[in-house]
């Protein structure tokens, strides 16, 4: 499985019988992919991707090629009923499995996770997060999502300086890649959360 990063919160996910999109924007320039994944439902304005037969946008349980999805209804916004104001938007997380391997992006979430969410969502593998002043999770909680989620590998997002921010998050210790390429389980930490900045693509 291969990892590539393009803009923001958007990847291209590849495995040896399926290419997903996740969150194409105008920046990302032309992709390819057979299906995409929008963490923002209908309110998104997604780039096209060359040969993309379906766009899941919506929470709910469905499966394409091989790979089972789950997408959780979240928000950009706190909803804590002690704290004033409304929810913002809604945003989608979704949880994935690529040759084994489960992955959840976490979309443009502003809150921190239940216990029934963390639940639902269940054992992580890689863990993509935005962070930084661009995302809607300030530091503390999202080293709170990232203690309740426990990945093995965890992957920024944003649009600004990712090892500068991921740092302020959760580690000093952290790895620049291209693209993370993950051959089976046994390349995955048993130990440790690997924190890698992935570089953005041409």
């Amino acid at each position: 499985m291969e990892i590539t990063w393009h803009n923001n919160t958007c990847f291209t996910i590849k495995d040896k019988g399926a290419t997903l999109v996740i969150n194409p924007d105008s920046k990302c320039g032309k992709l390819k992919g057979d299906f995409v994944l929008s963490s923002l439902g209908e309110n998104e304005k997604l780039s096209e991707v060359e040969g993309a037969t379906r766009i899941f946008d919506w929470p709910g349980e469905y499966e394409i090629k091989d790979v089972p999805i789950i997408g959780f209804q979240a928000w950009t916004k706190s909803k804590a009923k002690e704290e004033a104001g409304d929810a913002g938007e809604s945003t989608i997380i979704f949880r994935f499995q690529v040759d084994g391997i489960k992955i959840c992006h976490l979309g443009e979430l502003g809150h921190t996770l239940t216990s029934e969410m963390l639940k639902e969502i269940g054992d992580v593998d890689v863990l993509m997060i935005k962070v930084g002043k661009s995302s809607n999770l300030e530091a503390k909680k999202a080293s709170e999502i990232i203690e309740g989620i426990e990945p093995r590998i965890i992957i920024p997002m944003g649009d600004e300086d990712l090892e500068s921010a991921l740092k302020g998050v959760w580690s000093d210790k952290v790895e620049i890649m291209d693209k993370l390429v993950i051959k089976s389980k046994a390349d995955l930490p048993e130990d440790k959360t690997r924190c890698i900045v992935l570089s953005k693509a041409d």
